[in-house]
């Protein structure tokens, strides 16, 4: 990895964390029917962080650039339906395999089933995915995919944004933002997702739908219905999108090689 890489990289995931980490520790303090907004307020510290430092390095059309990822539906729709049946598909096939072995009571509450995509839509706009993307796969993952690949690009992504999070797994009454999970398995999953989101967004030509309603699918396939809190679960549903992720992956290399092979050159 180039100097010049290291040196926006660096900041980015410093700053980030600078604007978070405050923000998260004042629900120490915080009344506990306010304290969400400061949880809120924290969570759009990579997404400011990308701002800043494209402005910095590109102007007002840079910061415009970046943005405009968030609307870019027409790469980016039929990537985001993909993304989100696979994140549901390996949540359903990760909570089924475990259940062979007998059901834990208690779980699997929440909404009502018919009402998933609205809670999906909620959790577009309330928490993650707005927030964080243009960051995490707006930002970081292009910064870092053009010298080390998509592959080690996502996991050095995913395992900043798992550490991004640690304040919450440590902060009074604050675990359920991570899912209610432990730090290590928490992680491995981040590293998985921002795999998975950031080979996806490469494919969707730079739209941030995919990790944006990829990202919404998680929070609430693992967060609105509370599998992830069950260590029950935990080691099928961490495998489960290893494995995906993994997969996607290799994909993703096969068919740009073969693209490449067949593409007279210039």
């Amino acid at each position: 990895m180039t100097r010049s890489v290291v040196s926006r990289f660096l900041p980015f995931a410093g700053l980030a964390s600078l604007w978070a980490w405050p923000f998260w520790l004042l629900t120490t303090v915080l009344p506990d029917s306010i304290d969400i907004v400061a949880i809120l307020a924290g969570a759009w510290g990579p997404t400011v962080t990308a701002v800043v430092l494209t402005w910095r390095a590109s102007g007002r059309d840079g910061v415009r650039s970046l943005l405009s990822k968030y609307l870019a539906w027409r790469t980016g729709l039929w990537p985001a339906v993909g993304v989100v049946v696979s994140v549901l598909a390996t949540t359903v096939a990760a909570v089924w395999v475990t259940s062979l072995g007998g059901v834990p009571g208690g779980l699997g509450g929440g909404p009502s089933l018919f009402a998933l995509p609205l809670v999906i839509l909620v959790n577009v706009f309330l928490g993650g995915p707005l927030a964080e993307e243009a960051g995490w796969r707006g930002f970081a993952h292009p910064l870092l995919r053009e010298r080390v690949g998509s592959g080690i690009a996502g996991v050095i992504v995913g395992l900043v944004w798992g550490l991004w999070h640690a304040p919450l797994f440590f902060l009074p009454g604050q675990a359920f933002v991570v899912g209610g999970t432990d730090p290590l398995a928490f992680v491995a999953l981040t590293i998985s997702w921002s795999v998975l989101f950031g080979v996806v967004t490469e494919r969707a030509d730079g739209s941030l739908l995919p990790a944006v309603f990829g990202h919404a699918t998680v929070n609430t396939a693992l967060g609105t219905y509370g599998f992830l809190s069950a260590a029950f679960y935990r080691p099928a549903i961490v495998v489960g999108f290893s494995a995906v992720a993994a997969g996607v992956l290799v994909v993703h290399h096969v068919s740009t090689r073969l693209f490449d092979s067949t593409t007279p050159a210039a």
